[in-house]
């Protein structure tokens, strides 16, 4: 139970630290952004090099200084820019590697996590996707914050009743070589509250989307964002350890919150981009 009120408490505190500035002024949530990053970026780091892998100890001091300098460049760039061709092209080379990423977690022997883990995947899969995270709020090329708390909100719902569905029904794994505690059934239960969510969000938010592209968000969300839980479930079991960090007390670091939104975040970003060049 103590754990419990522990992690509620931190999930409260966390979401806030998020949610408010993402409403009160969109420099504020850019900059609270780029703190987190920040503390991403260091957990990402220190998770890699703990793998003693030859590929990045080579040169490892060089390639921490270069990640975090080239992260404020993309933000700038993607966030300032005003080239729709840019925005796209950057867009399709992060969505490119998380599809990467997904099918080496699927199929191990197509790729290998020792070699993508470098300097590819830190510059693309993280960096890369958390710019895109940051910069949803202008999707639509004006700054809407309920377009991020929805998205959030639908991740959030699907990651807490996948929890509840797999600690109380939860039998067949989903992935056991990855991730043994998570199930099918747990699965199933975040898809259908993730669309049951986006449903509501269809009749009470004004956003312009159809109850079709609402269910293909919910659906999406969801189903990305265990993805993306998964693929960090990857990393940490090479890496050996069982969080990425110690920040956020009852969940581990700030990575161990984020990996289903910054897998899932590319995809919803060219999503919601088709959904309004086709209507």
């Amino acid at each position: 139970m103590k754990e419990f009120y522990t992690r509620s408490i931190t999930a409260i505190i966390y979401a806030s630290a998020i949610l408010f500035p993402l409403f009160y002024n969109e420099y504020l949530f850019y900059f609270i952004g780029f703190i987190c990053s920040l503390v991403l970026v260091f957990e990402f780091i220190k998770l890699i090099t703990d793998y003693n892998h030859k590929f990045f100890s080579i040169d490892s001091g060089k390639s921490n200084l270069i990640l975090y300098l080239t992260f404020p460049l993309y933000i700038s760039l993607f966030i300032l820019s005003k080239n729709w061709e840019f925005q796209i092209l950057f867009l399709l080379l992060i969505v490119l590697t998380n599809i990467l990423l997904g099918f080496s977690l699927l199929k191990n022997k197509l790729f290998s996590f020792s070699i993508l883990k470098n300097r590819f995947i830190g510059h693309f899969y993280l960096v890369g996707s958390l710019v895109i995270f940051f910069s949803m709020p202008n999707v639509l090329n004006q700054y809407d914050p309920l377009i991020v708390c929805s998205f959030l909100a639908l991740i959030w719902t699907s990651d807490s009743a996948a929890y509840v569905f797999g600690v109380n029904f939860g039998k067949r794994p989903l992935l056991k070589s990855v991730s043994p505690k998570k199930s099918i059934e747990g699965f199933v239960g975040g898809v259908v509250f993730s669309i049951i969510l986006s449903v509501l969000f269809y009749k009470n938010m004004n956003l312009n989307f159809s109850l079709a592209q609402w269910i293909v968000l919910g659906l999406l969300t969801s189903c990305l964002g265990a993805l993306g839980d998964l693929v960090q479930s990857q990393f940490k079991r090479e890496a050996g350890v069982k969080d990425s960090g110690k920040w956020l007390p009852g969940h581990g670091g700030l990575y161990d919150r984020m990996d289903s939104i910054i897998f899932a975040a590319p995809f919803i970003y060219l999503t919601i981009k088709i959904f309004s060049y086709v209507s």
